[in-house]
């Protein structure tokens, strides 16, 4: 479930850059284990499905390191996102967090 956030959180554009550059080192960890299991074929047949998911996984990372990296608004950042489907999924989720917080019920007094 998503939080709400408080006005001026966010992260510091060098943070930003430096969790693009972890997730782009993991995505070659993740990429690199796939190439390996793809290579034996009778783990590719059996797991060719699983193997496409990862695929789909490192390029998922890769874009939303480009996210990070980016200086454009966040509707840029999302339109810029080739992956189908990535781009509308990210931006719903960025629409939760957009949302007002709920408003507080007002207490009314009962009447006597």
């Amino acid at each position: 479930m998503a939080q709400r956030l408080r006005s001026g959180t966010g992260v510091e554009p060098a943070l930003a850059h430096a969790l693009a550059d972890g997730m782009v080192e993991l995505t070659g960890l993740l990429s690199d284990l796939a190439y390996d299991l793809a290579s034996d074929p009778d783990t590719l047949r059996r797991h060719m499905h699983s193997l496409q998911a990862i695929d789909r996984i490192t390029q998922a990372q890769l874009a939303m390191a480009d996210v990070l990296r980016s200086d454009a608004s966040s509707e840029a950042r999302l339109a810029a996102i080739t992956l189908e489907g990535l781009s509308r999924d990210l931006a719903a989720k960025l629409d939760v967090y957009r949302l007002p917080p709920p408003a507080e019920c007002a207490q009314v007094p009962d009447s006597a």
